[in-house]
C-alpha cells in the first residue's frame, strides 16, 4: 500500500516563499524611496498634522528676486533740488538725435496702458540731480497718470529691468512697469509749494533694491503707501518686500555718501506710482510638497502590504512548526551522547543469538 502526501511538493513551497520575500523587499524599497522624495521629515509633519494650519517653510520675496543683498556703503542721502543751476548735467553723453526719433514714435499706449504724453516727456532730462522746475508738470502729470493704474491693467503691465533702465531710459520714459524688491527707505516726500496745484497733498519717497540692481537702488516715488509699511530713514536688509506698478520718468542723479564718506555722485531710475504695496512673503511649494498627498496614501498602502506579508510569514510558520516534517527535521535542542554504551560487534552477535533462542528456539541454527 502506498501514502501519498496531501501536501504541496517542496519546490512549489520554496517558489511560493522566494516570491513573497521578493515582494517584501520591492515594498520596502518603495517605501523608502517614497519617504525620500517627500522630503522625509516634512512627510510626516504632513501627515500628522493639519494641513491648512501646518507651518511650511516660507522664502523672503528678496532672497528670491536678488542674487546679493550686500549693498554698497553708499546708502541713499537723496535731497531734492528745484534750482537748475544745482545741477550737474551729464546729459552730453546722450544721443539726443537718436532719443527725438525714438520718442516721436513712442506708440500712445502699451499693453494697455496709456504712455505719458511726449509734450511732458520731452522736458524731462537725465543723470541730472533731483527734479528740475522744468519737470514739475511732466513729474505731477506722471504721477497721477500712475494713480489710476487699475489692478487688471498691472497684470498686463511687464515686469521692469534695471539694466535697461540705466542703459536706454530714453526707451523705457514715460512706460509703465511693474516692480518688486525689498523696501530699503521710506519717508514722507518733501513736496513743493504748487503740489497742491496739481492735487497732490502727499507723497512717498522710497528706495528699493530689486533681484537684477545687484548693490544698487531705484528711487520711488509714491502717492500712497501701505499702512503696514515703516517709516524709516534706513531699513538695511531686513526691510519688507514690496510691489508697485508705475511709470519710468527719467535716470536720475542724487547725492550718495560715497565709501569715504565725503559724498559722491551717483545714478538711479526714478519710478513714479500709484501705490506702494506690501508683498508678503512668497510660500515655496516644491514637486515634493504638491505630491505629498498621492506619495501619502502609496506609501500608507505599501506599508499594510508589508505588513500583511510579515504576518503571513509568521503564520505560516507557525503552522509549520506542528507538523511532523518540522519535528523530524528540528535538531535536538541539546544533543548529547549520556547514557549510550558502547559494545563489540561480536557481543551484539551474540546478544542476537540468544535473543532468536528464546523466542522461537524451533528455527534456531545450532542443533544440540
Amino acid at each position: 500500500m502506498r501514502f501519498r502526501s496531501k501536501g504541496k511538493p517542496r519546490g512549489q513551497i520554496l517558489a511560493r516563499e522566494q516570491r513573497r520575500i521578493t515582494l517584501m523587499i520591492v515594498g520596502v524599497g518603495l517605501l523608502v524611496m517614497i519617504l525620500i522624495m517627500s522630503g522625509k521629515s516634512a512627510w510626516f509633519t504632513q501627515l500628522f498634522s493639519d494641513p491648512v494650519t501646518a507651518q511650511k517653510k516660507t522664502q523672503p520675496v528678496s532672497e528670491a528676486l536678488m542674487g546679493n543683498t550686500e549693498l554698497r556703503p553708499d546708502e541713499v542721502e537723496f535731497v531734492p533740488t528745484e534750482s537748475p543751476a544745482a545741477a550737474n548735467d551729464y546729459a552730453s553723453m546722450i544721443d539726443r538725435a537718436g532719443a527725438a526719433q525714438m520718442e516721436a514714435t513712442l506708440p500712445e499706449n502699451t499693453n494697455g496702458v496709456n504712455n505719458v504724453p511726449h509734450n511732458l516727456t520731452r522736458t524731462i532730462r537725465d543723470d541730472v540731480l533731483g527734479v528740475l522746475s522744468t519737470e514739475s508738470d511732466a513729474w505731477f502729470g506722471t504721477l497721477r497718470m500712475a494713480q489710476k493704474i487699475t489692478s487688471e491693467q498691472r497684470s498686463r503691465i511687464p515686469e521692469g529691468q534695471f539694466a535697461l533702465f540705466m542703459d536706454a531710459p530714453q526707451s523705457c520714459r514715460g512706460k509703465a512697469f511693474t516692480i518688486q524688491g525689498r523696501l530699503r527707505r521710506l519717508v514722507k516726500a518733501p513736496l513743493p509749494k504748487s503740489a497742491e496745484t496739481y492735487g497732490v497733498r502727499a507723497a512717498y519717497d522710497a528706495w528699493i533694491s530689486t533681484r537684477d540692481s545687484g548693490n544698487q537702488l531705484l528711487h520711488v516715488v509714491a502717492l500712497s503707501a501701505d499702512s503696514g509699511l515703516p517709516l524709516r530713514e534706513e531699513l538695511g536688509s531686513n526691510g519688507p518686500d514690496v510691489e508697485l506698478a508705475g511709470y519710468f520718468f527719467k535716470r536720475e542723479g542724487y547725492a550718495a555718501k560715497g565709501v569715504d564718506g565725503q559724498g559722491d555722485l551717483a545714478l538711479a531710475p526714478l519710478i513714479l506710482a500709484g501705490r506702494l504695496r506690501y508683498l508678503p512673503p512668497r510660500t515655496l511649494v516644491t514637486r515634493a510638497d504638491e505630491m505629498n498627498p498621492w506619495l501619502m496614501w502609496v506609501g500608507i498602502i505599501v506599508g499594510i502590504g508589508v505588513l500583511l506579508l510579515i504576518w503571513q510569514f509568521q503564520m505560516s510558520d507557525n503552522i509549520f512548526r506542528g507538523t511532523r516534517t518540522h519535528q523530524l527535521t528540528s535538531p535536538p535542542v541539546r544533543p548529547s551522547f549520556d547514557g549510550v554504551e558502547s559494545v563489540t560487534i561480536e557481543q551484539v552477535l551474540k546478544d542476537m543469538q540468544e535473543h532468536a533462542q528464546q523466542t522461537s528456539p524451533d528455527t534456531s541454527l545450532i542443533s544440540r
